[in-house]
């Protein structure tokens, strides 16, 4: 889900097109060569913009798809693998090991169920934080029955759940750039997490490749199109993945995300 190259906002954007978006707090420039829209964020005031934005190509969007989930299915049967073979025998009065226990069971099932039914790269994305969520609880479980601490979690990458865990804080002896991205979509704040690779391309202001979403919007009087989108960016009462940046952002519930997967929330009109 690499590559592209920049491009100025004069340069020729070959499927690119314009549009009006009250809801964008900034403004992102798509090189459509590249594998991936990955878009070039530059700050903008809080109004509305004029942006330039890429359609979603279906076959280019299908293949994406595919990738990703030949990526996933073989994560899914790892973990449903390592839950079956566990053979975990809880006894009474092990409440901790057994609520854990349970929502590994119903991450894993929810995760299965959205695997069936993803028909684009953030949804696709939620299986990732699902699977995620189903080891790191079963994990927890396993410790708690056999009297051990539980172990370290680390957050997902806010940017992209399939690239892993966030990596640990900048490093201190560095002096950060005055340009080094923030919480996005909230404004100036704590850094959200982010996995090592995207952490050293925002401290080098670079592009970072962020799991794209589909939106509609109007090109014409009568006219509307589906474009590419970071997914942060739709409404959050419209995306279960942006209002919790797929269970990375703080307050968010693992217990709560996989209940409203399995309620069917991840689908909402565009």
């Amino acid at each position: 889900m690499h590559g592209g190259n920049n491009h100025s906002g004069s340069a020729r954007r070959p499927r690119g097109f314009t549009a009006r978006l009250g809801w964008f707090w900034t403004r992102y420039v798509w090189d459509g060569s590249a594998d991936v829209g990955r878009p070039r964020p530059v700050p903008v005031k809080k109004q509305a913009q004029t942006i330039t934005l890429r359609r979603v190509d279906p076959e280019r969007w299908t293949a994406l798809c595919g990738a990703i989930r030949a990526r996933l299915e073989p994560r899914l049967v790892g973990v449903g693998e390592q839950l079956a073979a566990s053979e975990l025998s809880l006894r009474n009065g092990e409440e901790q090991a057994t609520r854990e226990y349970l929502l590994a069971l119903d991450a894993y099932t929810a995760a299965g169920k959205l695997l069936d039914e993803a028909a684009e790269p953030a949804e696709l994305g939620g299986v990732s934080a699902l699977l995620d969520i189903a080891a790191a609880h079963f994990a927890v479980a396993i410790a708690r029955h056999e009297g051990k601490p539980a172990p370290h979690r680390r957050s997902r990458c806010f940017y992209n759940p399939l690239h892993g865990a966030a990596s640990s804080a900048v490093d201190p002896s560095r002096k950060p750039k005055k340009r080094q991205r923030q919480a996005v979509g909230r404004g100036r704040g704590p850094a959200v997490p982010m996995c090592a690779d995207c952490r050293r391309r925002a401290q080098e202001n670079l592009p970072l490749d962020i799991l794209p979403a589909a939106v509609s919007v109007r090109v014409r009087r009568r006219t509307r199109a589906l474009v590419e989108v970071p997914y942060f960016v739709v409404p959050q009462d419209r995306s279960i993945w942006a209002a919790t940046g797929f269970g990375s952002l703080p307050g968010s519930s693992d217990a709560e995300l996989v209940r409203r997967v399995m309620r069917g929330e991840y689908r909402q009109p565009k």
